[in-house]
């Protein structure tokens, strides 16, 4: 697998060292500087050497994926390596940059490689990275998420046209028509239902394919990257600026998950998001803009709270936090008032993974699991 590809999954620890009280928080803001003396590795389950520095980590149940040269499966809970794949560098697609190239459900994941000209979707077991099916794809092969049902669902070019397609195998489980112009195609699946940012965001269940309720972008522009914890679904809104299918990442838009129902958009100042999901917390929204300012939105209203100007490497939404890779550690940050809780000891993070309290963190030759 290409491990360069692998930048796209799109992807947290604990115990504060006491400094003086409250004097050991330190406010995310302009005018204070972030640093943290005496970061803590508290919380920390284990560490491992990496055989070589990933480009992508994914937490999936109690298994952490780490691609780099080749696909390595460590357990979550003591990082002890459970399999390995000797994969080639530039086997491992996506449809466009900023897509993760491999998804997780249940006990499954999947991804996209290219081979003899073919798209192949393949499906394997995180247990012990056996394949359990794939199909291949000779036209145009988009976004991959799996389901909690074990169903893959993307937007492919078939015999009947481009269309959203969901299957488990050589056959179309359903399949709802689309064009190329309708969008990027963004997929999310969540629970039972995946969601497809394009010029609509639309609902879909996934086993069915059926829409169950859709919103409309304005004129020459989509949506993508969306994200949804709750009651919230939120995504970017692009703008289409030339012929080549380039956006232009302009603003934030949440939605009511069981509705569709737009609850608030947030224009940023000059117009430039980053090309990824937006933060999306049990405390608060944290927007990503193309110069590394982080702005925490209320969700309720989508009123800016806070902004913070930093340099960082990785950073990622984990259950009521954000957690940030730079130089000088992980930052453990709440979304809601932009205030550092905690900095991990860390130097030289790149990347980062999480689920539930797990967060995972690569930082030089190492590979380090902490409980948050």
């Amino acid at each position: 697998m290409d491990r360069r590809t692998l930048l796209r999954v799109a992807a947290a620890g604990a115990g504060a060292l006491a400094v003086g009280g409250a004097g050991a928080w330190y406010a995310l803001r302009a005018d204070e500087s972030p640093s943290v003396p005496g970061a803590v590795s508290d919380g920390r389950r284990w560490r491992v050497t990496l055989p070589d520095q990933p480009d992508a980590l994914l937490v999936a149940g109690d298994t952490v994926l780490a691609l780099g040269n080749g696909l390595t499966a460590y357990g979550a809970g003591d990082g002890q390596v459970r399999w390995r794949q000797e994969l080639g560098r530039n086997t491992v697609q996506t449809s466009r940059a900023g897509d993760a190239p491999i998804r997780a459900a249940g006990d499954a994941f999947v991804l996209r490689t290219q081979e003899s000209g073919a798209a192949q979707v393949r499906v394997a077991a995180l247990g012990d990275g056996r394949e359990r099916w794939r199909r291949a794809f000779n036209g145009y092969l988009g976004d991959v998420v799996l389901t909690d049902r074990g169903a893959v669902v993307t937007v492919a070019d078939g015999t009947g046209g481009r269309g959203l397609t969901g299957f488990s195998g050589p056959a179309d489980a359903w399949r709802q028509p689309v064009t190329a112009a309708d969008g990027p195609f963004d997929l999310l699946a969540a629970g039972g239902t995946v969601l497809a940012a394009a010029h609509e965001l639309a609902a879909h269940d996934a086993a069915a394919g059926t829409r169950t309720w859709g919103v409309a972008a304005a004129e020459g522009h989509v949506y993508g990257r969306p994200v949804a914890l709750g009651p919230l679904v939120v995504a970017l809104g692009m703008r289409y600026v030339d012929d080549d299918y380039l956006y232009r990442n302009e603003s934030v838009h949440a939605f009511d998950a069981a509705s569709g129902e737009q609850r608030w958009s947030y224009d940023a100042p000059g117009g430039f998001l980053a090309d990824g999901a937006p933060l999306l917390t049990g405390r608060g929204i944290v927007a990503v803009h193309e110069s590394g300012r982080l702005t925490g939105l209320d969700p309720g209203n989508g009123a800016e709270r806070w902004n913070f100007d930093w340099d960082f490497a990785d950073i990622i939404a984990l259950g009521d936090r954000v957690c940030v890779a730079t130089v000088d550690g992980v930052a453990i940050v709440d979304p809601a008032t932009g205030r550092r809780t905690k900095q991990l000891d860390e130097p030289e993070a790149y990347k980062l993974a999480g689920s539930g309290s797990r967060l995972c963190v690569a930082a030089g030759n190492t590979l380090t699991a902490y409980d948050v």
